[in-house]
């Protein structure tokens, strides 16, 4: 098909001599609609997951990952004063890499909970972008490479594996060299963050390469056969941890509550029925 889309009594674009409403027209309005599908279910599922997540099934789990995702910056009491950016990070986090440690569940991750309990009643759109996104890698540091509009190309931070990433904002703020911390989930064909993504500055980079790699060599050393996915899975806070402790020694708010000069509104709606668990 040409970037142009022919009128219904136009010549078809493929050669054929017949009218373009009598050849293409309806293969192209259902590639259309497949389209419109493929990207309400990512939409959907960014939507339907922290919403599962708040399930009062999983709230004394909320209470411990809060802290520990934010180490200690904010836990059950003041989790309100979550920005909504940073409600986002934190449950995606919650849903995708955190283990399950109460009730009959424990040990599962709420990905896993969400794919037994929720496909059957999801589209077929849904179904195969979920199925996608429970084998999705964990969150992650990557290092930007290059751009081109909203094509980024992305290189593990530790492995130098290399991706090409979908982001309709483009690269943002990010310069090429620093690094970014997201997810990435595949929707139809291409990769996608799986929310918003935060970034580190190149001064702010520093010696979280030398973090990581401390940390990976213990936990092989009890773990010997465990993939460096199941590593960044169970430690990726690593990264969130050093964003924070950076941003101290430059003298910035380290999260939203902490900062006086603050814009947005804080997060009642997304917390408040965690919080009627506290004890």
């Amino acid at each position: 098909m040409t970037d142009k889309t022919p009128g219904r009594n136009d010549l078809c674009y493929c050669g054929s001599g017949l009218k373009y409403k009598k050849c293409h027209l309806k293969a192209d309005q259902q590639k259309e609609r497949d389209l419109r599908a493929w990207k309400e279910s990512g939409r959907f599922l960014r939507r339907s997951l922290p919403q599962f997540a708040r399930d009062d099934r999983f709230a004394e789990d909320f209470a411990i990952a809060l802290p520990l995702f934010w180490d200690n910056l904010y836990n059950l009491d003041n989790a309100e004063e979550m920005s909504q950016d940073e409600a986002l990070r934190f449950f995606d986090w919650f849903v995708f890499d955190y283990e399950l440690a109460k009730g009959a569940l424990a040990g599962q991750r709420l990905i896993q909970i969400y794919h037994a309990e929720k496909r059957e009643d999801l589209s077929s759109f849904q179904q195969e972008t979920l199925d996608g996104w429970l084998t999705a890698d964990p969150f992650n540091v990557y290092t930007l490479l290059g751009y081109e509009g909203q094509t980024l190309q992305l290189a593990d931070f530790m492995t130098g594996e290399t991706y090409e990433v979908f982001e309709a904002t483009g690269r943002g703020i990010v310069d090429v060299g620093e690094v970014i911390l997201t997810r990435l989930v595949p929707v139809q064909d291409q990769l996608e963050f799986s929310t918003s993504a935060a970034y580190l500055p190149a001064a702010e980079i520093t010696d979280l390469k030398e973090k990581l790699e401390a940390a990976k060599t213990a936990y092989l050393a009890g773990h010997p056969d465990a993939a460096h996915a199941d590593f960044i899975r169970r430690h990726n806070t690593i990264m969130v941890h050093h964003a924070l402790a950076e941003a101290k020694i430059q003298k910035r708010p380290q999260v939203a509550r902490l900062d006086p000069d603050r814009d947005d509104k804080k997060t009642q709606s997304v917390v408040r029925q965690m919080r009627r668990f506290k004890k």
